[in-house]
Parts: C-alpha cells; sequence; structure tokens
C-alpha cells in the first residue's frame, strides 16, 4: 500500500528523520520496499570534500568531482558535512543561498536559488512509501493507523487538531435499520443552507488521488473516499430534503423521529439542489469486517477499520468542517446511538511464562513498560498481570500475543541461543512410507523429476480446472495468489512446464506426490495424490537424431503400465471412457483400480493449453494413492520347459468396444495354457471409417506346463477364441 510522507507527517508535532521511519517499520514487521535514496527523487544528497572563502562567496566542491557551487554570506565550515540540493543545478556554476536545519543530533544544509524567495522544504510534496501491512494489523492499513503506530514506537502522543467552534444544536432523532447487528453505535450530525453548486475537489485530494491511481468525480464521494483512506472511518451522506419529504409533516413537526431502512436509502441521493445534508459515521464489528475484507475486488474494504469514538469524533468533524471551506453552510453538534455494549476483555499474563517462551529472565518493570509503550490498561499484581488492550488491536487476544510485542520492543541481540538438551529418537519407516519411496524410485528411473509446490492456489487456477468443487478458503492468507487450498496437484504441475518452456527446457518429465484438500457435508477432507505429467519430445538434441517425436498419450499409458508391472498390480487395473473437463474429449480416460474409480488419465485440454500460451500438448494423470498402496502377496511359479507357440488372429469390429475387454476375455477361455494377449496392428481406412470400425491383428502365446502341445489342441484353443469374438463383439473373423 502506498503511504505519503507529508500527509503522515501531520500527525507529529516534531520532525522526524525518513531513516529512522524505515529502520523501525522494517524491524517491527512493516516491508517497505522503497530505497531511502529513491524517497526524494527531486533532491539529492552529497557531501562537501573542498571548501574555500572569496569575498563573502563560499566555492564548494562535492564528492571529488569537478562540480563546484558557490554559495553567498556562509559564516560556518561545511567541509565533512551533507548538503541537499537540487539535481539541475550540480554541474553549474550558480550563486546559492542558504538555511540550517537540525535532524536529532546532525545539521543538513539547504540550499536554494537566489531569484527563489520561498525556501525549500526537506520533504518534496507527494513523496510516497510502499508499505506492505502484515494481514493481522488491519489498523494500519491507513494513514492515521500507520502514523499513530509510529509515534507509539518513538514515544511520542499523536497530534489531533482542536474541535470546531459555533455549533448549531440538531434536534433531530435518526433511527436506522440500515445497520442491523453489524455496528456497536453510530454517530450523526446535520449541515445545513449549503451550496453545492460551488463544489469541486481540493487540489490536495486530486494528486494524492491520481498517485493512488483512483478516480475522482467532484462530488462529495470523493471527500468521503479521502477521509475513509485517511483514517478507516466510513461516513454515509444522505440528502435531508427528501428524507422529509417521504415522512409526513406532522410526525416530522411533532416528534422529530426519522426511520431509514435499506430499501428506502436509495431514494435519499444527493443532488446539485440539495440544501440540508445528513452525515452518518457507523463504528462497525470486528467480526463484520473481516467478512467485508474476504471481498478483494472492492477498494473500499482494503481501508475499513474499526477505530476508536475518539476518532470516529474528530473524522465526521472533520468531513464536515471540509465541506463547510467549499460549499458554506452550518454544522450542528454530534448525536450518539449506541446498540451494542462491549465488555472489557481482561487477559491474564503470567510473568513466569514470559521468561520461558522467550528464553530469558526478563524483569517485571520492563515487561510493564513495554505493555503500557503499546498503550494497554494493566492491573498489576505480584505473579501475574490483567491487560485490557486498546481498542484498534484486534489482534491482541491471548496470552502469546503480549509475548509477540514485548519480543519486538525487547532486542533481538540480546536472545542468545542454546542448544537443546534432548535424547533424538528414531522411527521405523511405516508400509506408507517404504510404498511412496518405492513409488518415487520407479519413476526416477524413467526419466521423471519430482517436484513440491506450495498447498496453495487462487481462484482463477481453480475456476480453470474444477468449476464445481467448493473451495476451502484461508482465513489469513500470504498474499492474493494464495488465498485457496488446492483441491488438485494438475494446476502446479503445468505451472512448472510453463516456467520451463519461459527457459527454453522443452523435454519435461515430472511428478508430485501431496495432499490435496475438498469438502464433505461442511468436514475439511486430506488426501494424498499421486500426479504426473510430460511434454515437449522424446529424445535429446543430437545430430545423430535426424527425426525427433513428440511425446503422446501411449507414452505416458506406458509408464503407467510399467509402474503397475513392477508392483504386480496390472491384473487388478483397468480404463475406461471419461468425459473430464481438464482432458480432451478424445484422449480421456478414467483409472478403474478393483472396480473403483481412482484418478483419470489424458491430454490436456486446448483451451487450459492456450491459456497458459503452451507450444506443446500435456499429458497427465492424477490418482489416489490410498487405493494402490494395498498389499499383494507374492506367488512363485515355475518356468515352463516345454515350447511356447504363438498364433495370429485377424479381426473387425466397431470402434465403440474397447480392446482391454477383448484381451481380458481371451484370456478367460484357458488360463493354463494362453499366457500372453498382444495387439500387433490397428488398420483403419476410408471404408471402415464410414462403417465405424477397425482391423486388428490379435498374437495369442499358447505354452503348457506339463508337456509340448500339439497343433490339434493349439487349433482347438484358438476356434474357442474365435467363437467367443463372433458372439459377444460381433467380429467379422478373416481365415
Amino acid at each position: 500500500m502506498k503511504f505519503f510522507e507529508d500527509w503522515i507527517r501531520e500527525y507529529h508535532k516534531n520532525h522526524l528523520n525518513i531513516k529512522n521511519i524505515i529502520n523501525i517499520l522494517n524491524k517491527n514487521g512493516f516491508e517497505v520496499n522503497n530505497n531511502i535514496l529513491n524517497i526524494n527523487k527531486y533532491y539529492i544528497i552529497k557531501k562537501v570534500y573542498y571548501y574555500k572563502k572569496i569575498n563573502n562567496i563560499s566555492k564548494i566542491k562535492i564528492n571529488n568531482y569537478q562540480n563546484f557551487i558557490y554559495i553567498k554570506k556562509l559564516n560556518e565550515n561545511i567541509k565533512n558535512k551533507n548538503i541537499l540540493i537540487k539535481k539541475k543545478y550540480i554541474n553549474k556554476k550558480i550563486k546559492f543561498k542558504y538555511y540550517k536545519i537540525k535532524i536529532q543530533n546532525s545539521f543538513l544544509f539547504i540550499l536554494y536559488k537566489k531569484n527563489i524567495k520561498k525556501k525549500i522544504k526537506l520533504i518534496k510534496k507527494y513523496n510516497y512509501l510502499e508499505i506492505n501491512i502484515p494481514y493481522n494489523r488491519p489498523d494500519c492499513n491507513n494513514t492515521y493507523g500507520l502514523s499513530r503506530e509510529l509515534n507509539i514506537l518513538f514515544k511520542k502522543n499523536i497530534y489531533i487538531k482542536k474541535k470546531i467552534k459555533n455549533k448549531i444544536k440538531n434536534n433531530y432523532f435518526i433511527n436506522t435499520n440500515i445497520f442491523k447487528k453489524k455496528i456497536k453505535n453510530y454517530k450523526y450530525l446535520l449541515i445545513k443552507k449549503i451550496n453545492l453548486y460551488k463544489f469541486k475537489t481540493p487540489n490536495i485530494i486530486k494528486k494524492r488521488f491520481k498517485k493512488l491511481k483512483i478516480k475522482y468525480n467532484n462530488k462529495i464521494i470523493d471527500i468521503l473516499f479521502y477521509i475513509l483512506i485517511e483514517s478507516g472511518q466510513e461516513i454515509i451522506c444522505l440528502n435531508l430534503d427528501k428524507i422529509k419529504k417521504y415522512i409526513n409533516k406532522k410526525f416530522f413537526k411533532d416528534t422529530k423521529k426519522i426511520v431509514l431502512d435499506k430499501k428506502n436509502i436509495k431514494k435519499f441521493k444527493i443532488n446539485n439542489k440539495t440544501k440540508n445534508i445528513l452525515l452518518i459515521s457507523p463504528l462497525y464489528n470486528i467480526k463484520y469486517i473481516k467478512k467485508i475484507k474476504k471481498n478483494v475486488l472492492n477498494i473500499k474494504n482494503k481501508y475499513l477499520n474499526n477505530n476508536d469514538q475518539y476518532t470516529q469524533n474528530y473524522f465526521l468533524e472533520k468531513c464536515a468542517y471540509i465541506i463547510k471551506k467549499i460549499c458554506g453552510g452550518k454544522i450542528s453538534n454530534i448525536i450518539k446511538i449506541k446498540k451494542n455494549t462491549e465488555k472489557k476483555i481482561y487477559i491474564k499474563l503470567i510473568y513466569k511464562n514470559v521468561s520461558k517462551k522467550i528464553g530469558i529472565n526478563i524483569k517485571k518493570k520492563i515487561i510493564i513498560y513495554f505493555l503500557k509503550k503499546i498503550k494497554c490498561k494493566l492491573i498489576i499484581k505480584k505473579k501475574y498481570l490483567y491487560i485490557n488492550p486498546p481498542k484498534w488491536r484486534n489482534d491482541l487476544k491471548i496470552q502469546e500475543d503480549f509475548i509477540e510485542e514485548i519480543i519486538k520492543n525487547y532486542k533481538f541481540s540480546k536472545i542468545y541461543n542454546k542448544p537443546i538438551n534432548s535424547k533424538l529418537i528414531f522411527y521405523k519407516d511405516d508400509f506408507y512410507t517404504k510404498e511412496i519411496n518405492k513409488i518415487k524410485n520407479i519413476f526416477m528411473h524413467i526419466g521423471y523429476k519430482e517436484i513440491i509446490n506450495f498447498h496453495f492456489s487462487n481462484y482463477k487456477e481453480m475456476n480453470i480446472f474444477n468449476n464445481k468443487k467448493k473451495y476451502i478458503k484461508i482465513c489469513n492468507p500470504i498474499s492474493q495468489d494464495m488465498t485457496l487450498m488446492r483441491t488438485s496437484l494438475i494446476p502446479g504441475l503445468i505451472k512448472n512446464i510453463y516456467l520451463n518452456n519461459k527457459k527454453q527446457n522443452k523435454n519435461i518429465k515430472i511428478f508430485e506426490i501431496g495432499t490435496c484438500y475438498k469438502k464433505k457435508k461442511n468436514k475439511i477432507i486430506q488426501e494424498n495424490n499421486f500426479a504426473a505429467a510430460i511434454s515437449g519430445y522424446k529424445y535429446k538434441e543430437n545430430w545423430f537424431i535426424k527425426k525427433n517425436y513428440i511425446f503422446d498419450f501411449y507414452d505416458i499409458k506406458g509408464d503407467w503400465e510399467f509402474f503397475l508391472k513392477k508392483n504386480n498390480k496390472y491384473n487388478l487395473c483397468c480404463t475406461k471412457k471419461s468425459q473430464n473437463q481438464i482432458l480432451d474429449k478424445k484422449q480421456n480416460i478414467k483409472i478403474i483400480f478393483k472396480k473403483k474409480n481412482i484418478g483419470f488419465m489424458g491430454m490436456l485440454n486446448k483451451k487450459i493449453q492456450k491459456y497458459y500460451s503452451l507450444k506443446y500438448p500435456i499429458f497427465l494423470f492424477e490418482i489416489k494413492i490410498k487405493n494402490i498402496l494395498v498389499k499383494i502377496n507374492k506367488k512363485i511359479k515355475n518356468i515352463s520347459k516345454f515350447q511356447s507357440n504363438i498364433r495370429d488372429i485377424t479381426l473387425i469390429i466397431s470402434n465403440k468396444i474397447w480392446i482391454t475387454k477383448i484381451i481380458k476375455e481371451c484370456l478367460l477361455i484357458n488360463k493354463n495354457r494362453i499366457k500372453n494377449v498382444n495387439i500387433i496392428k490397428i488398420y483403419k481406412n476410408k471404408e471402415l471409417e464410414k462403417k465405424k470400425k477397425k482391423n486388428i491383428t490379435l498374437r495369442i502365446k499358447i505354452q503348457d506346463n506339463r508337456k509340448t502341445l500339439n497343433e490339434y489342441k493349439i487349433n482347438k484353443i484358438i476356434k474357442e477364441c474365435k467363437i467367443m469374438l463372433k458372439k459377444k463383439f460381433l467380429a467379422s473373423i478373416k481365415d
């Protein structure tokens, strides 16, 4: 977030050095992106190396270069001291005037041109600091909150101007049902006899909005949004003239009570003709603010924060004062209406627990001093404390939060390391860890590389890959790219392929084993998944290889089958057609293990491929590991000493029939003698495509463990196979 330097300094009585501000913010968890040299772009600080005085004009040399500057009537010796100067005038021989400013213990000489009457200020207007504010500190999302935190760190009180005088009395009682149970209280005031034809947003607001890339409309909305950025306090502006017309005149004159609802509030918008205005400032509950801040698209939600009642008064009056300056009018006094009363929270902190968790004995006086520095109210006793945190610090809820604040203020250099005195315990590997290590070793030997990604993802990725699944949101995300828990491993693999393609790594074979998260009946379920992906060319570029082939669907299917054969699980697994949205329609398969749907396999959808701008197609699979990790008792068989016989069958079948079904049915005819069934060729032409058929050749391996088979017995087995193929699959067989 951007914070303007001059805007922050409005709340400081004394001038603070920018270096000290940046160092203290970095130490206390606020990451400042700006360098100190980049803050003052218009001016530059230089050191004086040469100094000579000639007839009331002093000649100065800067930074060992031949750049001379002349200053009139300089009484002091400036050698080895800093001066602040414009970049334009460094290489020119121009006469300057000067004045001196003290920053803590050092002096800085500020030069200005002879023709300019006004003195140059040390802080240039509209300089800004880019600060990454932690998630648990929403009170510092606005300028007032950040300056308040700085004053606490520098041991100073925040500077606020005096209240407005000469107010009108407010006799109207306004009861609103807009907020319901969302607020603690709300305050309001009236501005009467204003002229909105004259209204134009001030130049300061315009320039600050331009830097923040916010559009201005030359309306009162600009001022309301400006105060929200400054204070985090939302202010609602309504037309009092329209409210009077809406309610009966008799009722209005007698009781002067107004009731507002959500439905009616749209009717009370402001026009140029309005002369009376109603300003309402609500103080929201913490739970409601947390719900609102999940919607990142709305800019207002970034700055909204739960403020004190004191600041609520001040910024409501400030908003009214800015409108009065531009449009005129008279301001009424503030009226407060309570909705919900909050009890004071007191948290117990034991002195011994502080020293245990930090690892060093800290005195009671130092603990009390640091807690008072944060503006906590204390009830002090011998062995423990009762702490009431300030209202703007919603992050201080438990004992450990206060210990963290003590560590921040206490120097880290004083906390020394101690070695742990404990025995190391070694555990044996479980069945689960052994099986996963086997899977990793098999795929690494084939040529795959293991990858470990974060368990988080964002809305864009999740909507591309799975629209129907319920998301699991994170309460305190690190960034906008990590707002949800992942439901699949594939988005991470595709990101890795995309980044490798950028670095000209074309041939990629990767896999990952990790946890995925799902919701079922408002319960979060963790599942361990295994996914792999391939992309690019099969072989590395070489002068010897003339033709290099791109990876195909059968490459990843072959790797999957190789893994199953190694673990003796090939017969338990089969595949069927599926309609997965991630995969292409033609190359889309679901994996079945022991009649259970485990996962899917195929080619990535072309729309997703275009979204990531990938050149080569990606082939992948993802499965649930639990179902595969099953113990199988190995059976050892003697190898047959007798000769094996091979026979081929050619047949024509429809395209809809799966070849795996044909192989299974052939093996069931004679389990003892048919050892293997393979496909040699698949042939297609125009005539077959019209009929939606294909030509296949099967190779059957026949062997007996006890004796050599005659041709009569071999032909008998093949005849049974042909009869089965004609009956079940309606195949036409060529003799």
